[in-house]
């Protein structure tokens, strides 16, 4: 069948193209509902390509132009291959997999897709690979009723881990980020603290806060060699580091300090734990949202039809204020 896809043709290019897509015995074909931006897909976008071209990673072909991609979205099943077992036809599901989801049809493998809660609206639902993602990240994180948290980087991640550090008891939440568009936005959602790193400096405002202690629990949101170091100093003794970012390039860090300071390391990637396990804790992760806890249609700030991509590309790297920019369908 034809099917029209975002695809990268260039550094900072990108169109909408129409392609063939052929449903192999194995895969299941689905209608797209509603597919997001994140931020690999601006890291590829804007030519940042993973070691290896992507193929060590969760990539599934090596990147070479033209390149379709997409990896958040949902819709409603259409068609499945005869070794099919587990999805029929008009299931909502959710991607979790590189499957090229910037697309009117995509198409997976059972693995690569989960079935929607019943009853979840689709936008969200669509969106439950980076929402899964960022809440489960928040239940794995350790943190406890009356810690003082610190998360860096306040994008759609940040937004989330925000909310849900506060719901689990936490007495302050500190956000840092440098844009202060998504600092105000935090703030009307229950962010206690902001911290524009670009006009104050993020390691002293915490310490400030402190008293020189240190954060209970830091969460790096921002992926970068400058906010894993951040997280790093700002941790206090004993004190708890969360990464959730994918950073793509090799870094250098002061893990001495890891050591000398026990420092508790958490990596709560729900995506990279196994198929099985995502299995059993995305409905986990998706409960509060489905229970109304959070706040989640604020963080959608832009949505493009497919024939916009270049646009909505533009904006999601560019744009201050865009924090998941989307492509309906």
């Amino acid at each position: 069948m034809k099917t029209k896809s975002a695809c990268l043709t260039g550094v900072d290019q990108i169109e909408a193209r129409q392609r063939e897509l052929a449903v192999g015995p194995d895969e299941v074909l689905v209608k797209t509902h509603l597919a997001g931006i994140c931020g690999q897909d601006k890291n590829l976008y804007h030519g940042i390509i993973p070691p290896s071209g992507g193929l060590n990673t969760e990539m599934r072909t090596a990147f070479a132009y033209p390149y379709f991609l997409g990896h958040e979205g949902g819709g409603t099943v259409v068609a499945v291959g005869g070794q099919v077992r587990g999805l029929s036809v008009g299931d909502r599901v959710i991607s979790f997999g590189w499957i090229e989801t910037l697309s009117e049809f995509f198409k997976g493998k059972e693995e690569d897709l989960q079935k929607v809660p019943e009853g979840m609206d689709m936008d969200l639902a669509s969106l439950g690979e980076p929402i899964g993602c960022a809440v489960f990240s928040g239940l794995m994180s350790r943190i406890q009723f009356g810690d003082v948290v610190a998360v860096f980087g306040m994008g759609f991640a940040g937004q989330i881990m925000a909310q849900v550090a506060k719901a689990k008891g936490a007495w302050k939440v500190i956000g840092v980020d440098v844009v202060d568009g998504k600092l105000e936005l935090a703030k009307k959602l229950g962010l206690d603290h902001a911290v524009n790193g670009a006009k104050e400096d993020p390691l002293q405002a915490v310490m400030a806060f402190t008293h020189g202690l240190g954060a209970d629990v830091v969460v790096d949101m921002a992926g970068s060699a400058d906010s894993v170091n951040l997280c790093t100093a700002a941790v206090k003794h004993n004190g708890i580091m969360v990464f959730y970012s994918w950073i793509t390039q090799d870094i250098t860090v002061n893990i001495s300090r890891w050591h000398n300071n026990s420092l508790e390391v958490i990596n709560t990637g729900l995506v990279h734990h196994g198929i099985m396990q995502r299995t059993l804790w995305t409905p986990l992760a998706l409960r509060p949202v489905m229970q109304g806890q959070l706040q989640l249609e604020p963080l959608i700030t832009h949505r493009f039809p497919i024939s916009r991509v270049a646009e909505a590309f533009a904006v999601a790297a560019n744009d201050p204020a865009a924090i998941k920019v989307v492509i309906d369908f």
